[in-house]
């Protein structure tokens, strides 16, 4: 097996990484390069890239990462910052995206390239002097069976919706059950009712940056002590990735609730959701609003991470198992 490495995208190539990522989502010349823009040049990136015979059959990427999300707040989760700032995790993953950053193309090679793509991570480890080497995104199977590694799950796993056999909203309302399609009704009545408008963006102002931080931030607090460092460069660079920022509006104008959508290979990724505390109903609408973008732009699937899980089954969407990590220390 030919084995090369690269520290950028652009080293490779569109038409050389694409040939290997098999249109996968979030896998795409186009995600990494928006990744490296995002995460910056001290994460390190370093792709490779696995041939057989002179043709493609798997890649990875790794990325130094020294401003993980914790989510553990006071005296704990202080010292796992420091101690990950000082001496950062190697992570295998594609990045903003919860998914692995490990590509098999061939499935007969897949013991193999596993082996090796480990082989290299801990070469990479030592020469960077990062603390853990860490592939992340995994199905638990596959965490447990990772050579030398000890697995671990989050036990959060994404939630995906196959859209592929709607053609419109209201195609895609028929297919839900009864009781959750007169919930989705209920809902689009009380969006009405509160005056809720979402508007759609290509691109952001400043303002509107600090605006969509705010309202995220806002968010976080409710939700624990996990904070996420990436919003800001990901927002700047939405037109990298022909993104979409969604803002929900009351009707004094209020700016109530905004999300990101980025898409990549067919699906849509659902992403630094704000809300204020004035209603719950803009949260609804955006998700709708994802949902019909989505069916007009002839998407496979929507890929909108943990949490609100509830909320989410009732909208059709199933859980994927990609919350376990392979550790090698």
């Amino acid at each position: 097996m030919d084995i090369s490495t690269a520290n950028s995208i652009d080293e490779i190539g569109e038409a050389r990484w694409n040939s290997l990522s098999l249109n996968m989502p979030f896998q795409s010349y186009q995600w990494y390069r928006f990744a490296e823009k995002v995460l910056g040049k001290d994460t390190c990136p370093t792709y490779v890239v696995f041939k057989q015979d002179g043709r493609p059959v798997g890649g990875a990427s790794f990325w130094l990462i020294r401003d993980e999300p914790i989510p553990f707040g006071s005296i704990l989760g202080k010292t796992i910052k420091y101690f990950i700032q000082r001496w950062p995790p190697l992570i295998n993953r594609s990045p903003l995206s919860g998914t692995s950053g490990l590509i098999v193309s061939e499935a007969q090679l897949r013991s193999d390239i596993i082996k090796e793509v480990t082989r290299i991570g801990l070469h990479i480890r030592r020469e960077k002097k990062a603390s853990t080497l860490i592939f992340d995104g995994l199905d638990p199977e596959t965490a447990r069976s990772w050579p030398g590694a000890i697995q671990y799950a989050y036990d959060t796993p994404g939630m995906v919706l196959d859209i592929t056999k709607f053609r419109d909203f209201d195609e895609y309302m028929e297919g839900l059950p009864g009781k959750d399609r007169r919930q989705i009704m209920h809902d689009i009545r009380r969006i009405t009712d509160n005056g809720i408008t979402v508007i759609r963006h290509k691109t952001l102002e400043s303002d509107d940056i600090d605006h969509a931080e705010r309202l995220y931030r806002k968010l976080e607090e409710r939700k624990g002590d996990e904070r996420n460092p990436w919003i800001r460069p990901a927002l700047s660079n939405l037109p990298c990735i022909d993104g979409t920022w969604l803002t929900a509006h009351l009707s004094s104008g209020e700016l109530a609730g905004c999300a990101a959508l980025f898409d990549d290979n067919g699906t849509q990724l659902m992403t630094y959701l704000g809300l204020s505390t004035t209603t719950q109903y803009a949260y609804f609408a955006m998700l709708y609003e994802g949902i019909r973008i989505g069916l007009e732009q002839g998407l496979s699937s929507l890929y909108w991470g943990t949490g609100t899980y509830a909320v989410k089954e009732r909208l059709g969407f199933v859980p994927i198992k990609n919350d376990s990590l392979a550790i090698l220390v």
